[in-house]
């Protein structure tokens, strides 16, 4: 039966309809129009439109025909495109706009210039609107497209563009049509750029400035350009870093980072705001005038490159004055109570904007955060104040635990939130992860004091997680847990021989969390713990002059722990008096198995952990044994109502009684037996750490694993 994609109508054919049905009144057609213009939407939405379909429908748009203005209009709307739209296809819908006998209706030219602002982002070339400025401005008397019109060059204005000739046009149009909102917009952008020539206030609303692309259109036109992998970026991330960030309706009014404006600059000023390649801001660099306020760094990537670039002592006493000033103010509204949160979370937020770009802190967001802590009651700016203190340069932990991480962890424990102790995990992961990044590049041998700070972190991740564990009630904790293994999967993968040292977490842990009543749990731990196998296995030798024997021998002890739980059936083995692991005593062992034989005789207390048996796993087992008998059933050509299926739990004695009464012959051991696949089929499923902890572990399965 063919599918629905081979039974849609193809592009081409309904494009070469379209294209007659556009020349041809409607009366003497054979075609129904709304049919074929369903057909090229359909293909807009799913796929998008290439560039010569795209051209040939903004070709019969921006020209009058017989067509008629809802089947038009819907085309516009659904103007997907596949990649980039041309130069050529721009240039052809400004040449739509405007007076003339062969023009569109007013209508489609507003639907053409919705379009442009909508796409503005996503043209091949980005300067031809720039260059096509003049055309777009001198259309602003025509009523029936001016408010978009407004709104695409409210987008598209520079510095370059804002003329003498043009000020005085959109001051006499302002005056003349009064407080139009979207002519204030565009007004408002002009205003920006040369504040002392344009006088007194411009009143804007939301509807001065261009509506955001609907959430639909969006996800749309996002989808198409990543599955056609023409454009780097999307609609909802398309800021490059060389040009200024303008964030136009959005921002308050009361905004504590101001977007960058350049003050008293004339037409030969060389400005960021006039910057728009990289190209461009390279040849300009040592020309461009410092911005009004330098403190829009913070947020701004393209002054931030600036300020980077071009450091001076002017700069930097410019931003350091305003920083003081302002977090100071801050404190001080804030332990009186008389704070404005709103402000205070714009300005945490842009420190941590410029945090993330400088891999640094500033000294005064330091100082703040020292005296901030005191007074903070754990839930607001939460992530920001987190986000900063991962990032504190540590010398060593103690001091950095009694000055920032104490007072944040007392904060987060007073807060009453449920999640508090699962951002405090994750904070550390986050200061570890910057540690590492700190020393990844380094070729010679940290200092016993750098190193001792990893020790320091996984020391106090350690007892935080243990006591957190006690604590939780059966089932609980998800969440929590799941953060703890995230901190030991960082740990355990980033150790760097004379850098980053192997950090083993204590063995009690380990076990707390491999006797979880979780699968997923119990795999990840599993892979934790194949991970540090392999950090030992790739150290230097002989690791005993790296580290004592106390650490290899007990992580020796829980590799085969689990090894004797999973793999071989001898759960809870007595072993010597040492043992702090999964020991069991004796008598009581022997009790459980004689408890467990009462029920059946092929149950027995060393089988209970296994691959078939565990409380966990036996589930996903079977399903793995069904997945094997039926590849069996299937090679071999058993005939399936006569053949004797296994009835579960799979063992080396069942599969033997299986292969005699008539069943499929499977081996337990070897490369191609049940274990091992059993082993696979989980990892597939997300159950990859058991299968990494045996392959760390068994020697046969190693070998397979080096052949594979």
């Amino acid at each position: 039966m063919p599918s629905i994609v081979e039974e849609r109508p193809a592009l081409h054919d309904a494009l070469e309809s379209l294209h007659r049905a556009s020349q041809t009144p409607a009366k003497q057609r054979t075609v129904k129009v709304s049919g074929v213009v369903d057909v090229i939407c359909r293909h807009a939405l799913e796929d998008g439109l290439a560039e010569d379909a795209l051209r040939d429908v903004v070709h019969l748009a921006s020209v009058k025909t017989y067509l008629d203005q809802t089947s038009v209009t819907t085309l516009i709307k659904n103007l997907y495109p596949a990649q980039r739209v041309p130069a050529d296809v721009v240039i052809t819908v400004v040449g739509a706009l405007g007076q003339g006998k062969g023009k569109p209706s007013p209508g489609t030219q507003d639907g053409l210039v919705k379009w442009l602002t909508t796409v503005h982002e996503i043209i091949e070339n980005p300067n031809v609107l720039s260059r096509l400025y003049g055309v777009l401005f001198s259309m602003l008397d025509m009523i029936s497209i001016r408010t978009s019109l407004c709104h695409l060059l409210s987008l598209i204005t520079r510095r370059k563009h804002v003329k003498p000739f043009r000020i005085q046009q959109i001051l006499e149009l302002s005056r003349g049509l009064g407080n139009e909102p979207a002519l204030q917009g565009l007004l408002r952008v002009f205003k920006d750029y040369y504040p002392d020539i344009i006088l007194g206030s411009t009143s804007t609303s939301r509807k001065s400035f261009a509506p955001q692309p609907d959430a639909e259109w969006r996800s749309r036109i996002s989808t198409i350009l990543d599955a056609s992998t023409a454009a780097d970026e999307t609609l909802t991330d398309r800021h490059n870093g060389f040009k200024v960030l303008r964030r136009g309706r959005r921002r308050s009014k009361a905004s504590a980072i101001p977007d960058v404006h350049t003050h008293h600059a004339t037409e030969a000023s060389v400005t960021l705001e006039g910057i728009d390649t990289v190209e461009d801001f390279v040849e300009k660099l040592d020309r461009i005038e410092p911005p009004g306020q330098l403190i829009s760094f913070l947020t701004d990537p393209l002054l931030q490159k600036f300020v980077e670039l071009r450091p001076s002592p002017i700069t930097s006493t410019r931003i350091d004055l305003w920083l003081s000033t302002c977090l100071e103010d801050a404190y001080e509204s804030e332990r009186t109570g008389t704070g404005d949160s709103q402000y205070l979370k714009e300005i945490l937020e842009g420190l941590l904007t410029h945090a993330q770009y400088t891999k640094g802190l500033h000294s005064m967001t330091l100082a703040f955060l020292e005296v901030y802590l005191s007074i903070w009651n754990g839930r607001d700016n939460v992530e920001a104040v987190l986000g900063l203190l991962s990032r504190i340069p540590i010398d060593a932990f103690a001091d950095a635990y009694a000055t920032y991480f104490q007072p944040m962890e007392q904060a987060l424990a007073s807060s009453q939130d449920a999640s508090a102790y699962e951002m405090l995990i994750d904070f550390y992961a986050a200061v570890l992860h910057h540690q590492v990044c700190a020393v990844a590049s380094q070729t010679i041998q940290l200092s016993s004091a750098r190193q001792q700070i990893f020790h320091d972190v996984a020391a106090q991740v350690s007892k935080l997680s243990t006591s957190l564990l006690v604590s939780l009630a059966p089932g609980t904790g998800h969440s929590l847990i799941s953060s703890i293994l995230s901190f030991y999967e960082l740990l355990s993968t980033s150790s760097k021989p004379h850098t980053v040292p192997i950090i083993v977490p204590p063995m009690h842990l380990v076990y707390l969390l491999t006797q979880l009543a979780s699968s997923t749990t119990f795999s990840r731990i599993c892979g934790i713990v194949a991970s540090y196998k392999l950090a030992f296995d790739q150290h230097p030798k002989p690791v005993k002059n790296y580290y004592p024997s106390d650490v290899t021998e007990s992580l020796n002890m829980c590799l085969r722990d689990i090894y004797h739980l999973v793999w071989i059936s001898r759960a809870l083995i007595v072993a010597e008096q040492k043992a702090i692991g999964l020991y069991c005593d004796p008598e009581l062992r022997s009790t459980l198995n004689d408890y467990l034989g009462g029920i059946d005789r092929e149950y027995a207390i060393g089988t209970s952990f296994g691959l078939s048996n565990n409380a966990w796993l036996s589930s996903m087992s079977a399903a793995a044994w069904h997945t094997i008998e039926e590849r069996e059933i299937n090679r071999e050509g058993f005939d399936r109502n006569n053949i004797q299926y296994h009835q579960g739990p799979v063992s080396p004695r069942s599969l033997e009684v299986l292969k005699k009464m008539g069943g499929v012959g499977v081996n337990w051991e070897g490369a191609n037996g049940y274990k091992a696949f059993v082993l696979n089929w989980l990892a597939e499923r997300g159950l990859g750490g058991i299968r990494e902890l045996m392959f760390a572990t068994v020697q046969e399965l190693r070998k397979q694993g080096a052949n594979e």
